[in-house]
């Protein structure tokens, strides 16, 4: 028969378990771990530990015990992170600065109560609260949209004047030729431009346009024509932020669209290139449109109408009279009237494009699959790649061998990626709470717990490429002489110069990957990533708004998806030791020492989403505001008024 004392022998648990109140990081990048046992050593022995030892025994152990004690970690050990509780309920903050900073709230009833009993500053009932890889994402985000309607802003100046000189010298020419391929050329050029420069809106058609009765009636048909698409009329972020950059949006789209392939449509690209060269200042302009496409949009797949310049041998005007042969010199595939621009293209862009079916329906969570897969890469070969390969780190973070996720918080990471890009894909899950230890404490032990320290949200490889599109974005704006251009916000407020604004950012998110990697960082790198880990509550950025709302740069026949950030939560992950470390000291009689879990809480994006018709433009700020704060900034009351505003 097995006496009560080996049954308690069997199912005993250290007498406590303690996690650590300090942790120090050793230049080797080595973790030392201090424990407090004074509290330890105060406790009153426990019927478990006295029925199995005697009272007398439990006493001299505890008395025996230091007051502290010091583990060191080795530097090197991989970790898995996971989902704790998840998004917490409760009334949304307005910035990523403004979320609380105590524990989590539970919704279990049986939870054991904040504050019962006092526990260490480590212990993972008490999560601390760290900057997160969203609030970072988001922070480059809109320095970057910023930086982005800035220069479309300067560059609109560039464009009026190029395309006003194209329209004035296309109209001229329409209306001194008497007939044949040089009027059609001349009037369908005419009217590619008048449609474009108008913003496809009929009411802003140039009088002298609508003077010439031929003109107006093809500039009409050029609008319906280019009208077909409500993706040529909708102005994604950051065009959609004021009328001046709507209308830039949807004239560089109609502007990128390839002629109809007549002779005329031909004609008009020939008339164009023409034009180029016989005025050397509006080639002169047209180079600089095209060169700020390609620093600050992404360049295009291909430029077509460079290999008609070639085919027209330096003489465009002149193959007008001979068009047969000059369509017959063309390769067959490049017959179709070219793009006076080409279209910019960015990893993203051209996925998104591509999409057709049920696909756009899910766009963004079919492009996080695509590069989850490789089917979709950002080489950071421009500013605009590199913003993407950014972002795309959100879908990737398992780049880093070091780190482990677990399917929740990938799925955390994915939503933060959609949410970004003006997507709806935040996931709430269920809110189960730390399971508590109830075995026989009886075991002569004191059990140390040993758990990772972090200081951030520890996504590297977002911080790293970050900082890496940050130089490109300022090499961008070096190249095209705009070091002091002023960035604007989505209220049309100027923020402040970008180039020196970026400047500020890469090293700290440089030395934030340190810190999410600090075994291969340097440290000057460290001290710069630790100082805004510790004060980023502080940071002007992070004090910004956040309520935006976006439709869907891919629209549905006959609908088109809207989501809105309507504030910022938090939510818990875990992280834990992937393979044991190398503890210093290894063993000591008294102790056990543990790797364990620990807790931290993040801010994160609260997104909510719903459908209307494919020319709904979104909500703008104020009244997204507005309707957020009448729903008490209750994310569930936020997203049925989301959805009643946007009703068709």
């Amino acid at each position: 028969m097995i006496s009560v004392a080996l049954l308690l022998a069997l199912s005993a648990a250290p007498l406590a378990d303690l996690s650590p109140f300090a942790v120090k990081r050793q230049a080797d990048g080595s973790l030392e771990y201090s424990y407090d046992l004074t509290g330890v050593k105060a406790l009153a022995s426990t019927a478990d530990a006295v029925a199995l030892h005697g009272e007398d025994k439990v006493k001299a152990f505890l008395k025996a015990l230091p007051r502290s004690m010091k583990v060191v970690v080795a530097p090197g050990s991989p970790l898995e992170l996971g989902a704790g509780r998840a998004l917490e309920s409760g009334r949304l903050a307005t910035s990523f600065a403004t979320v609380p900073d105590g524990p989590m709230g539970s919704d279990n009833p049986l939870a054991e109560e904040v504050g019962s009993k006092l526990r260490a500053p480590l212990d993972p009932s008490e999560p601390h609260l760290l900057l997160s890889a969203e609030a970072i994402a988001w922070q480059l985000r809109q320095l970057e949209l910023s930086a982005l309607a800035a220069e479309q802003v300067d560059t609109e100046a560039l464009r009026r004047e190029l395309w006003n000189r194209v329209l004035e010298r296309a109209l001229a020419s329409h209306q001194a030729a008497t007939q044949g391929d040089a009027r059609e050329g001349a009037l369908a050029l005419v009217a590619r431009v008048s449609a474009a420069t108008a913003c496809l809106d009929r009411t802003k058609v140039p009088a002298a346009v609508r003077a010439d009765a031929d003109a107006s009636l093809a500039v009409d048909a050029e609008i319906s024509r280019l009208s077909e698409s409500p993706d040529s009329l909708l102005a994604p972020v950051p065009w959609s932020w004021n009328p001046q950059l709507q209308c830039a949006w949807v004239r560089a789209r109609a502007i990128a669209q390839p002629f109809e392939r007549t002779r005329g449509g031909t004609a008009a690209v020939l008339l164009f290139l023409d034009l180029l060269a016989k005025e050397p200042k509006v080639a002169a302009l047209w180079d600089r449109v095209r060169s700020r496409r390609d620093r600050f949009l992404g360049p295009p797949a291909g430029e077509p109408i460079l290999l008609w310049r070639e085919k027209a041998a330096g003489k465009p005007g002149e193959a007008i009279f001979a068009l047969n042969e000059f369509i017959e010199s063309l390769p067959q595939e490049a017959r179709v009237p070219p793009p006076l621009v080409a279209a910019p293209v960015t990893p993203f862009g051209k996925f998104l494009g591509e999409l057709s079916g049920a696909e756009r329906s899910h766009a963004f969570a079919e492009l996080a699959t695509a590069l989850q897969d490789g089917r979709v890469v950002a080489t950071p070969d421009s500013w605009p790649a590199a913003s993407d390969a950014a972002l795309a780190a959100l879908c990737l973070p398992e780049a880093n061998k070091s780190l482990r996720y677990d399917g929740a918080w990938s799925d955390r990471l994915q939503g933060a990626f959609a949410a970004l890009l003006g997507s709806n894909g935040e996931a709430r899950g269920d809110n189960p709470v730390p399971e508590r230890d109830d075995a026989e404490r009886s075991e002569l032990k004191i059990r140390l717990l040993v758990p990772p320290a972090l200081e951030v949200e520890p996504v590297p490889e977002l911080f790293a490429r970050g900082a890496q599109a940050l130089e490109k974005l300022i090499a961008a704006l070096q190249a095209e002489q705009l070091t002091g251009l002023q960035a604007l916000g989505p209220d049309g407020q100027r923020a402040g110069p970008i180039v020196a604004t970026a400047k500020v950012w890469a090293p700290r998110l440089k030395g934030l990957a340190a810190l999410a990697n600090p075994e291969m960082a340097t440290a000057k790198e460290l001290a710069e990533g630790r100082r805004l880990a510790a004060a980023w509550r502080s940071e002007p950025a992070f004090s910004r708004e956040v309520r935006e709302a976006s439709a869907s740069p891919v629209s549905m026949p006959g609908e088109r998806h809207h989501a809105a950030i309507v504030g910022v939560s938090r939510r818990e992950f875990t992280v834990s030791f992937a393979k044991p470390p190398k503890l210093t000291p290894a063993t000591s009689e008294a102790f056990i020492f543990t790797p364990s879990e620990q807790r931290y809480i993040v801010p994160v994006l609260v997104t909510v989403g719903a459908t209307s018709n494919a020319t709904k433009r979104p909500l703008d700020r104020q009244a997204l505001k507005a309707l957020v704060d009448g729903a008490g900034r209750d994310a569930s009351q936020a997203e049925g008024a989301f959805a009643e505003a946007l009703k068709p």
